[in-house]
């Protein structure tokens, strides 16, 4: 399977990563490229992930995603999931890492 990854801004300079597909060991790596290269080149105050295209996320993926997320915060850039389906909200809740998504 494959995700694929697309990028916008919004009018408050919000970037939106836009996610479709599966998510997981195999295809995080660029997702994460996405979120770093975002990060250091555009330097938002918040990046929203938006997973209402990914049709499943494996456990591997939460963790490379939330190791994302904390080298984005040290960069002073929240990151946010937003839109889950119900299978990708339960993985990231059992998780722990997302249970807040990120806010």
């Amino acid at each position: 399977m494959t995700a694929s990854v697309s990028t916008s801004i919004e009018h408050n300079g919000t970037v939106v990563i836009t996610v479709r597909g599966t998510i997981e060991h195999a295809t995080i790596a660029p997702l994460c490229d996405t979120i770093n290269y975002v990060v250091e080149q555009h330097r938002p105050a918040t990046v929203h992930i938006d997973l209402q295209f990914v049709t499943y996320i494996d456990a591997t993926a939460v963790s490379a995603l939330d190791a994302c997320r904390r080298s984005a915060r040290n960069g002073g850039t929240s990151v946010v999931l937003r839109s889950a389906s119900a299978a990708v909200e339960r993985t990231l809740q059992t998780s722990g890492m997302f249970s807040d998504h990120g806010r």
